[in-house]
Formats: structure tokens, C-alpha cells, sequence
């Protein structure tokens, strides 16, 4: 537990460290005047796109990591030097150490998804720089993100391997900062919407993302998404819209579509955004817009090299003439991810994935299955908003002031329900499922009872209710965690303190696997086959399929996967 308390200390770190520089390049700000606690949300984002072009050209291995390390540890202490609010930014570092400690400390990584390609593609970024087809050794590696990029960048000389789970064990203690700051903020400025919408949000990821074990690719793209709401918020003007607040937008909706394929839906914002905006020539001219360009061309230039498709597994976008391209791979990965989505394993009848997509065949059996989970998931942030705002519903003077003319006037309210809506009507449409979904349906709930009742902005209850409401939650999570802790201590984390990366087994060893090798007809070697099971963050590169006809060869010293056609 020492080496993980440790760990969550550098981990804070690198974080804090990365976004002190993208923010200062990106929006001209001095280190010194930048606040811990959006740098270290923005860390993430930084990490991320420098991790993705880096290994165009090297391997991210524990070299590079190394002097991401020190590098990162030495502009920490330049701004702590430098920084006013001392106590503050240390408070930060022990609060978010702590609860990632205690996060990381009750979960074992056992989700399937990270034993078949989270880890395994984590293997192939510390071991080679980009390799072309990837997706022909096994389709779901063109369903990664870019958090397997952040992720693969922790690996150093330092620490063990296990560190590699640190970043996203981190990412939900720095959100609990974020918004605790922006409730804060929003209580010394006295509005009443900002207040009650991030204490909302506050309330629903105490519940959503309070389990490390659960995460996966999902809830960083969920929470991402909240980020991207609050932003939302501060827009006063549209037509005027300050470029800062346009492009903060625009690169958290970028960093969005990185995190999940699914969140490309957010990108009409940004755009939309642009054409309205009467600064068009200003944002063309800025430095910032190339940058912007730069990093979604590099994820597609990523999609492209891996998958043959622009947008993997968007079969508009495949590019058929490249030697790797495999057109049957795109066609499981796209009918396949949708009617898994849409609840095929439950369905009785037999039809194949295209069939099942189609005509709306799937509705059924998903209200039958899917639709309990998500009324079993929102109902009680329902209930809470309801009961939080019976103070508004069944005040007489609630009927006399309304009017629709006093949401409507709310301009950022309702940008951001018709953009939840937008989004929730492309989710049900294309991939239903709950956790592709959820901060979808919980911004359009939270914020259309904040239209309807908060039409006056008056303060509903004082700031110690929320305050108080807000520690109570903490509480609880850190409660249910440390139980998890002390009910499996002696069976599992007392071996194995750390999420395993080698196993999928509660109670079985974490030992890295070596698997057998597949080598062509000339007895080259071609990847890993683990026999059906896990790969798990084994020798790379490894797949849990037996490909007979997949071929591998070397072009001007970049991999390249191809089917012998």
C-alpha cells in the first residue's frame, strides 16, 4: 500500500505537470496563475495526445516514461515553489492521493474488456511504435482509447508495471476536485444554476463512478462529458462567444471523441459553435485552431494506420485499397458492437447482426433487458432531484413566478438539453446500452427540472446543506471502499495489493503469462496465441483468436498485419 500511496503522489504529479504546460502553451497562461485543479484534469488531455504522436515514431517504453517522470517531477516543484496558495495545492495532492489509494486498493482489473485488448494493446504501445492492421490480429483493438495511450506512458524505471493503472484510478478523486471547485466558485458568484447543476452531478457520480473495477473506456468518457456540460454553462453570448471558452470547448470535445468512439456524436458542438460565432476570422487565424487540427488528425491518421478506416469501424470511411484493409473485420466490429449494444444475446429470435439492427427488430427484447438497467441506474437520481426540489415544487410562489419566457432566457440551459437530447435520441438509435449512455440521460433529466424548476434563481437551501451533502457522499464511498478493502485483505490484497494485470482470477496468481507463438509458413514470427483465454498485459503482440492466415512483414521498419488473400 506504500508503493501505491507513492505512486498516487506522482501520479497527481504528472498529471498536475502536464496540464500546467498544454495550458500555458494553449491559452498563454502563466504556470503561477494556473489553478492546480484544472491542470490536473487537463493532464489528462496532454498525456494523452503526446503519448498518441509519439508512438508514431517510438515505442512507449519505460525509457521515454522515465523522463516524462523527471521531467514532470521538475516543473511540480517550480510551480509549487512559485505558487501562493501552498497549502491548497498540497491539500489537493494528499486529498487525491488518498482517495486513489483507496480506490485503487479495492478493485481487482477483472472486466473482460481489459483482458481482451485494454492491457494487451497497452503491451503493444511499451513494446513498438504504431503497428499497421492491427485490427487483423483482433477487431476490437480498433476500439481502443486514448487512455490506454495515457496509461502506457506511466511505465518507468521507478515503479513496478502495476502503475500503469494509476491514471485512471486517479481520474475520478481529481473530477471530486474539479466540481467541488466549480460548486465553490459558482456559490461566490450566486448562481443558482451552476450551484444546483454540478451539486446534481456531483450527486450522480458519487453512485456512478464510486468502484475502480467498473471503469473501463466508459466512465472517463462519462465524465469527460459532465466536463464538457459545465463548460457549456459558462456561456453567456453565442455570437460573441471569447475564443478561450470556444476553444476549451473544442478541444475537450476533440480529447471526447478520443475516449470513445461513441462520444464522435459531440462533434457538431464545436462546430456549430464556429458557425455561429461572429469571431470566425479570429479562431481561423489562431494558433489554436491548427493545434486543434493537429491532434484529430492524428487520432484519424491513428485510426487509419491500425484499421484502414478514417472512423473505425465506419465502413464510409475505410480506405479499401490499403494492402492491410479487411473489409470482413469492419463489417463484425460495426453490426456486431451495435446489436451487443441493443441486447442481441437476449434476444429469441434467430436472426443474424445485420437482420437484428435493422427495422428496429431489437426494440423489444432491449426494453425487455436494457431499459430495466437504465430506469434501475437513473431512478434514484430521479428521486433525489425530486425530493431536493420539493422546497421549489410545493412553494405557491413557484406557480406565480413561473414562466417559460424565464427558461427560455437561460440560453446555456437550454443549449445543453437539446444537446443532451440530441445525444440521447443518437445513443438510442445506434448503441443503447447504460454506460455508453448515462451521462447523456443524466444531463438532459438534470438540467430540464432546472429549467422548469429553478425559473427564478433563487438560492434554495444554504450552502451548508450542499456542503454537508457533499461530505456525507465522500464519506459513504470511502466507507464502502475500506470495507471491500478489509473483507478481501487476507483472500486477495494482502498478496496482491494492486488491480492485477496478469489475471482475470480473483483468487489466482498475477504472474506475467508468456503464451504460445504463432509463426508463419516460413516460421516467422508472426503474434502471441493465448489459447482462447485473457491476454491480459502478456508479451505483445497477443491474441485470444487463432488467425491461420494472418501474415506479418516489415516495411521501412513499421509492422505491418495482412491477411494472406
Amino acid at each position: 500500500m506504500i508503493s501505491i500511496f507513492i505512486g498516487s503522489i506522482f501520479s497527481s504529479v504528472i498529471l498536475i505537470s502536464s496540464g500546467l504546460i498544454f495550458i500555458k502553451f494553449f491559452f498563454g497562461k502563466k504556470l503561477i496563475n494556473i489553478d492546480p485543479w484544472i491542470a490536473g484534469i487537463y493532464g489528462f488531455i496532454t498525456l494523452g495526445f503526446f503519448s498518441l504522436i509519439l508512438n508514431f515514431f517510438f515505442p512507449i517504453n519505460k525509457f521515454i516514461g522515465t523522463l516524462f517522470l523527471l521531467f514532470s517531477t521538475v516543473i511540480f516543484f517550480f510551480y509549487f515553489y512559485n505558487f501562493k496558495k501552498k497549502t491548497e495545492l498540497a491539500l489537493i495532492i494528499i486529498f487525491v492521493s488518498v482517495f486513489t489509494l483507496i480506490f485503487i486498493t479495492s478493485a481487482n482489473i477483472n472486466r473482460p474488456d481489459a483482458g481482451l485488448y485494454h492491457l494487451p494493446f497497452i503491451s503493444i504501445l511499451q513494446e513498438n511504435k504504431i503497428m499497421l492492421g492491427l485490427t487483423n490480429l483482433h477487431y476490437r483493438l480498433g476500439h481502443t482509447s486514448i487512455f490506454q495511450y495515457i496509461s502506457a506512458i506511466y511505465n518507468n524505471y521507478f515503479f513496478k508495471i502495476e502503475f500503469l493503472n494509476l491514471p485512471l484510478a486517479s481520474l475520478f478523486p481529481l473530477f471530486i476536485v474539479f466540481l467541488f471547485k466549480k460548486i465553490n466558485e459558482a456559490f461566490k458568484t450566486k448562481n443558482e444554476v451552476k450551484i444546483i447543476s454540478i451539486f446534481f452531478i456531483i450527486i450522480f457520480s458519487f453512485y456512478s463512478f464510486s468502484r475502480y473495477s467498473n471503469f473501463g473506456n466508459d466512465a472517463p468518457a462519462s465524465i469527460f462529458f459532465f466536463i464538457l456540460i459545465i463548460s457549456i454553462l459558462n456561456i453567456k453570448d453565442i455570437k460573441h462567444l471569447k475564443l478561450n471558452k470556444f476553444y476549451n470547448i473544442a478541444i475537450i470535445s476533440i480529447f471526447l471523441i478520443t475516449l470513445k468512439p461513441s462520444m464522435l456524436v459531440v462533434l457538431p458542438l464545436p462546430i456549430l459553435l464556429f458557425l455561429i460565432n461572429k469571431k470566425k476570422f479570429e479562431i481561423l487565424k489562431h494558433k489554436n485552431s491548427l493545434i486543434c487540427l493537429v491532434l484529430i488528425f492524428s487520432w484519424i491518421l491513428k485510426n487509419s494506420l491500425i484499421s484502414g478506416c478514417l472512423i473505425f469501424p465506419l465502413k464510409e470511411t475505410c480506405l479499401s485499397n490499403l494492402s492491410y484493409y479487411n473489409g470482413s473485420v469492419v463489417d463484425i466490429a460495426s453490426n456486431e458492437a451495435e446489436a451487443w449494444s441493443k441486447g442481441f444475446p437476449d434476444s429469441v429470435k434467430k436472426m443474424n447482426f445485420v437482420e437484428y439492427n435493422s427495422d428496429f427488430n431489437w426494440i423489444n427484447t432491449w426494453f425487455e433487458n436494457h431499459f430495466n438497467k437504465v430506469k434501475e441506474k437513473l431512478f434514484p437520481l430521479l428521486i433525489f432531484i425530486i425530493i431536493f426540489l420539493t422546497k421549489n415544487i410545493i412553494n405557491r410562489s413557484f406557480y406565480k413566478n413561473f414562466s417559460f419566457q424565464n427558461i427560455v432566457n437561460n440560453k446555456s440551459v437550454i443549449m445543453i438539453i437539446i444537446f443532451s437530447f440530441y445525444c440521447s435520441i443518437f445513443w438510442f438509435l445506434k448503441f443503447p446500452v447504460y454506460r455508453l449512455g448515462m451521462s447523456f440521460l443524466a444531463t438532459l433529466i438534470i438540467f430540464t427540472f432546472i429549467a422548469i424548476f429553478i425559473s427564478k434563481h433563487k438560492t434554495l437551501y444554504s450552502r451548508k446543506i450542499y456542503i454537508t451533502i457533499i461530505g456525507v457522499g465522500l464519506v459513504l464511498i470511502t466507507i464502502k471502499n475500506l470495507n471491500r478493502i478489509i473483507d478481501n485483505y487476507d483472500l486477495v490484497y494482502n498478496n496482491s495489493p494492486w488491480p492485477k494485470i496478469y489475471s482475470m482470477n480473483d483468487n489466482g496468481s498475477n504472474f506475467e503469462k508468456v503464451f504460445k507463438k504463432v509463426s508463419n509458413g516460413n516460421g516467422n514470427f508472426v503474434y502471441y496465441y493465448s489459447g482462447g483465454q485473457e491476454c491480459m498485459y502478456s508479451k505483445s503482440p497477443c491474441s485470444n483468436y487463432y488467425k491461420k492466415d494472418l501474415k506479418r512483414k516489415k516495411d521501412n521498419g513499421y509492422t505491418i498485419f495482412y491477411l494472406n488473400k
